[in-house]
């Protein structure tokens, strides 16, 4: 039975520590997408990285805070990611659609039926749709938090069977394993609560801002959802 699976890879995952893709990446999680759509499955990516993408191109030397700077970034990068996701996408022989959504599309029910029905033909057709924020027109109040959250909405939107969300983490801990050796791994959740959301702290890399804490507010999107 084909099942909509949605994909979420966050900037640490696609790019290099200082910035910039990383092809290997690109081409890695490229080839597991395919697989997973020749064993019949229908699958959707949400991709960040096009800030991390872009700003080393304007001469930044780290990850801009200013937002019409992050914004430049994301222009800039954006294309740099489709590019990249088309090549190696199509070393497989599938097809790739480019989707920018924000946060007001989901709440204006005319333009997130459009953006489902625009994603459905994509998917009948066996083309990925990649969905990104559109970062050159949202601003901070309005973000989605590295894209977790807004994968947690498109999965809930397209009736998904699973969301998976990538990071550069092996799972959630109580507390950064990096910083504390003490730290243990959470294998399963069972609730999810406030002392969860303490454990799960900030963002955990340069080229990132979402963070442990937004998968978790992605999983309750998630959850309530279905």
């Amino acid at each position: 039975m084909t099942q909509r699976i949605v994909v979420k890879i966050g900037s640490s995952s696609l790019t290099s520590d200082t910035g910039g893709l990383n092809p290997d990446k690109i081409r890695f999680f490229a080839s597991e997408l395919a697989q997973l759509q020749k064993d019949g499955n229908q699958v959707l990516l949400v991709t960040s990285g096009a800030v991390a993408a872009g700003f080393t191109s304007l001469g930044y030397r780290t990850r801009p805070k200013v937002l019409h700077e992050k914004q430049a970034a994301a222009a800039v990068g954006q294309a740099l990611l489709m590019q990249a996701y088309h090549e190696a996408f199509a070393s497989h022989g599938i097809s790739v659609a480019q989707i920018l959504l924000t946060r007001y599309d989901f709440s204006n029910r005319k333009r997130v039926q459009n953006a489902l029905m625009t994603i459905d033909e994509l998917l009948q057709r066996d083309v990925v749709p990649i969905i990104n924020e559109n970062d050159t027109v949202s601003v901070d109040e309005l973000k989605f938090g590295d894209n977790d959250t807004l994968s947690a909405l498109v999965g809930n939107l397209v009736k998904a069977s699973k969301l998976i969300i990538i990071t550069d983490m092996d799972g959630l801990y109580t507390d950064d394993p990096r910083k504390n050796a003490n730290a243990q791994r959470i294998d399963r959740v069972a609730a999810i609560s406030d002392e969860l959301f303490s454990f799960a702290g900030g963002s955990g890399s340069a080229v990132g801002t979402g963070g442990m804490r937004s998968k978790v507010e992605a999983a309750r999107i998630a959850m309530r959802g279905g």
